[in-house]
């Protein structure tokens, strides 16, 4: 196994294009992670060995830094840096102390971080899980050495003072409040203790514009030995630590420990053929896969006894925080956060659950803890609550992972978060979906909302997901004796399923694209005036062509929008000979460098360089053309990954391990195109032979005769020796080998995999039997209207239709105050309005949220023109926002 250099993909060739990874030293999922830092006064690119070099042309260290950085977008967070200095008096300025290097003389792997720096000084750290031992060489000689411990601003306190007795430090670093990118939303304060060997001789305030403190040693000592743990709940907590963690072990045991923890992550897949370059890549990418998400928790037990515990991040503080502890909410459990769910849904955690199984159950009951504690799961959690990207992947990503057979140990918990995110209109912009006041009713994200196509159709993916994590947890539901809740999970996956179809209600057939819908219903641009080459507006960080295809789960139905299978083709062709130019910034103020990214692919409007690309390829396999998916994946591998000898690295943002999940994926030959089926669409691997051994799941081989470079067209495949026609392979059968025969040309192997519209249908998106009516609050697909009754019981009389019509589903959406909620009640329908067929009815009834839509499928329908709710009775008064009946 190749060891993995941390620096991959830290270098950016153009202004508008940085590296989106740091050379970050921690644990696999740490609580704490350190990097060099290049300015050590950002929240952003701590590290950039390729700007800002001194005038020999060689980068400077300004210090090596605690990091909880998930991404630079995100901003960093709760920094403490440590720069050895020399000299009389020596200057703290970032600048003034920098110290030049060569790349050439820097380790930077998981388990150790080794620099040379001028002057002399040598400085290692390796990592624990919430801190560090680092040890620092200072050249022989009479010049005074010191070492600099600072916050990166004055939200820090750090009291050295007692150190010259016992060799302690301790202190707290406060997050910053928002600052442009520079965010983090729910952090508190956290602490830090240290212990320096020799003990300073002296200590005294930095000088040059620095908070921090300088410890001074005696002339002549050589090397200086700092243990450092952290902790968000308090000094104590810290203590504690730094004896599970730290106490009696030397710089060598925590590196061999770090070592042995990455060895077994990374041990999950071999492949003996593969060159150096690919082998560097190949682990490179897990690396980035495991460093996320993070962990929150903090061992508040023993090493013999753990008792996990955090400080939480999306509950409100109570009171001040002071010297000692915490002012967040300490509560038992595991919780993880640093994690940006968006960009991650695709193949990251398709990763885990293929690869890490056991860990995938712990990491989502690690969010699924903020659902318990804060009432949602966030969608960027950077550690809390943020408002960032669109849709709720969580959704799709825990929903997948137990479909695949996960073992979530809140599996209830799990969806409960979800389908709130469905079904209820979200108090704050933090949390939930957006628009979804009206969105739940119209069947789309109006442009009211900003991103209006993005929140539709990541709702319809996330949506699919949860229809068939409902199934499974009713079939659970059933076998425990759970028959009423069983019959409540399949009406909310049977309407899930059918919500999951909306999306023809943005395809506009005018231009073959979708689009934003105006709160009116119109589309928001004429033919005239849409150009799916406009970044931004209704997209999220892409262009129309981009959202074109944004449909994974259904591709027949897709291809029934286009006109048939051979349209959609030509399509798919068109999207890939079309390029981009990074000229139409849209409603962007600039050029973003995404769309310099996706220039520099050179593959049509094809930007694997961001997200919303990387299933596009894959759509092939859906007009019968799996070859051309290949092609396309082989192409990528052969120019897009292959920069790490000159420091390109990623072709575009490596988040939170989502890129690496893609190579990593695509060169087992496998891609999770449908999420929540446990389909993986398949491609042409990359190597002769891989060797997977997930941790928690059984072994397979993936092999191939007939490889080469010209050679990505799969003509036969053999599962454990029987033979495999189907363009795609189910999660349950990857085990044994997987044997594919390579060629230059395709042949007849490849069936079209299913998709949830039949071959020749068109999908059927749900629509309300009545029109939208403003005038009425029951009416008006609006969440934030309701109607109070003075009693109860109530009837309430719905419009009459213009002709006899049968729905499917009636839902009713509770206030926003709890109290009147019905709990029992009769759906009556009738031809003349006379006499009245009993078409549902329930008792017992519950809705778990304020503005919740419930939908109940009718149990008898039948064409009617007349339709009446009977509401037998309710917690007080009665209080409804609305009320729908769905064909």
């Amino acid at each position: 196994m190749a060891w993995v250099d941390t620096r991959r993909g830290t270098h950016a060739s153009e202004d508008f294009s940085r590296g989106n990874t740091l050379p970050l030293t921690a644990l696999p999922n740490g609580f704490a992670a350190f990097t060099p830092a290049t300015d050590a006064r950002t929240r952003r690119w701590v590290y950039e060995y390729h700007r800002a070099n001194g005038a020999d042309n060689r980068p400077r260290l300004q210090g090596m830094a605690l990091s909880h950085q998930p991404s630079p977008w995100m901003g960093d967070r709760h920094q403490l840096l440590m720069m050895p200095l020399l000299g009389p008096e020596p200057d703290a300025d970032p600048v003034a102390r920098s110290r030049g290097f060569d790349h050439a003389a820097e380790t930077a792997r998981p388990d150790l971080y080794e620099v040379a720096l001028d002057g002399g000084i040598t400085l290692r750290l390796a990592p624990t899980d919430h801190g560090a031992i680092s040890e620092i060489e200072y050249p022989a000689g009479t010049e005074p050495r010191h070492l600099l411990v600072e916050g990166i601003d004055e939200h820090s306190r750090l009291d050295a003072a007692g150190a010259v007795f016992d060799g302690r430090l301790h202190g707290w670093v406060d997050a910053p409040l928002e600052q442009g990118y520079a965010r983090a939303d729910g952090a508190t304060r956290m602490y830090v203790l240290a212990e320096v060997h020799p003990a300073p001789v002296a200590v005294a305030a930095a000088r040059g514009g620095s908070t921090g403190s300088v410890l001074t040693f005696a002339p002549g000592t050589g090397t200086v030995r700092v243990r450092l743990a952290t902790s968000y709940l308090g000094l104590e907590q810290c203590r504690r630590t730094f004896g599970q963690e730290l106490a009696g072990r030397s710089l060598e045991q925590v590196r061999e420990a770090a070592h042995a923890a990455w060895s077994e992550r990374l041990a999950v897949i071999e492949v003996p053929t593969a060159t150096p370059a690919q082998r560097r890549t190949l682990y490179g990418n897990l690396y980035r896969l495991n460093l996320y998400p993070s962990s929150h928790w903090e061992n508040g037990g023993s090493q013999d006894r753990p008792m996990p515990v955090h400080a939480s991040p999306v509950r409100p503080v109570k009171g001040q925080a002071n010297d000692t502890r915490t002012n967040a909410q300490v509560l038992p459990g595991e919780l993880y956060v640093n994690h940006g769910f968006w960009d991650t849904y695709r193949t990251a955690w398709p990763a885990y659950a293929l690869l890490y199984p056991d860990l995938a159950a712990r990491l989502a009951d690690g969010f699924v803890q903020q659902f318990r504690e804060g009432g949602w799961i966030a969608r960027w959690s950077s550690p809390g609550y943020a408002d960032c990207m669109t849709g709720t992947s969580s959704d799709i990503a825990f929903a997948d992972a137990q479909v695949k057979g996960v073992a979530l140990p809140d599996p209830h918990g799990a969806y409960e978060a979800g389908l709130k995110n469905a079904t209820v209109a979200p108090p704050l912009t933090e949390v939930g979906r957006k628009g979804n006041q009206r969105a739940v009713f119209t069947g789309y994200v109006d442009t009211d909302t900003e991103e209006s196509v993005s929140w539709t159709l990541e709702a319809h993916i996330n949506d699919f997901g949860l229809a068939a994590q409902a199934e499974l947890l009713a079939e659970r539901s059933e076998q425990e004796g759970e028959a009423r809740y069983a019959a409540q999970l399949r009406e909310e996956a049977h309407y899930l399923r059918a919500r999951s179809l909306n999306y023809p209600l943005l395809f506009d057939a005018a231009i073959e694209f979708f689009q934003g819908r105006r709160a009116d219903g119109d589309f928001a641009q004429s033919p005239e005036q849409f150009d799916p080459l406009v970044w931004g507006g209704d997209f999220t960080e892409t262009d129309g062509w981009n959202f074109a295809f944004h449909v994974p789960h259904d591709g027949e139905g897709l291809a029934s929008l286009y006109g048939g299978r051979e349209m959609l083709r030509g399509r798919l062709e068109q999207f890939f000979d079309t390029p981009e130019r990074a000229d139409l910034p849209g409603t962007y103020d600039r050029v973003i460098h995404e769309m310099v990214e996706a220039r520099a692919v050179r593959m049509g409007q094809f930007g694997v360089s961001n997200q919303p690309s990387h299933h596009i390829p894959f759509l092939f396999h859906h007009v019968g053309a799996p070859e051309q998916a290949s092609r396309i994946v082989r192409e990528v591998h052969r120019r897009l990954f292959v920069g790490e000898q000159i420091g390109q690295g990623y072709p575009g943002d490596e988040d939170n391990g989502e890129m690496s999940a893609w190579w990593l994926l695509t060169a087992l030959g496998l891609y999770p195109l449908q999420l929540g089926t446990g389909r993986y669409h398949l491609v042409a691997p990359l190597f002769e032979r891989a060797a997977v051994r997930p941790l928690g799941g059984p072994a397979f081989t993936v092999t191939t005769d007939g490889q080469a470079p010209g050679h990505a067209c799969i003509t036969a495949m053999t599962v454990e020796g029987r033979e495999h026609r189907r363009s795609w392979i189910d999660h349950a059968d990857l085990r044994g080998e997987l044997h594919l025969s390579l060629a230059a040309e395709p042949g007849d192997w490849g069936e079209v995999p299913p998709s949830v519209t039949a071959e020749g249908e068109q999908p059927q998106p749900l629509r309300d039997l009545f029109a939208a009516d403003p005038e009425d609050p029951l009416l008006d697909d609006d969440s934030r209207t309701e109607r109070a009754f003075p009693a109860a019981a109530a009837v309430i009389d719905l419009p009459e239709l213009g002709e006899a019509l049968q729905a499917r589903f009636l839902t009713l959406t509770s206030s926003a105050a709890t109290g009147g909620d019905p709990i029992a009640w009769r759906l009556e329908g009738s031809r003349d309005g006379q006499h009245w067929d009993l078409l549902d009815e329930r008792a017992g009834q519950r809705f778990r949220w304020r503005r919740q839509t419930r939908p109940f499928e009718i149990a008898s329908p039948r064409p009617c023109t007349h339709h009446r709710l009977v509401v037998l009775t309710s917690e007080g008064p009665l209080r409804l926002a609305e009320v729908e009946l769905l064909a």
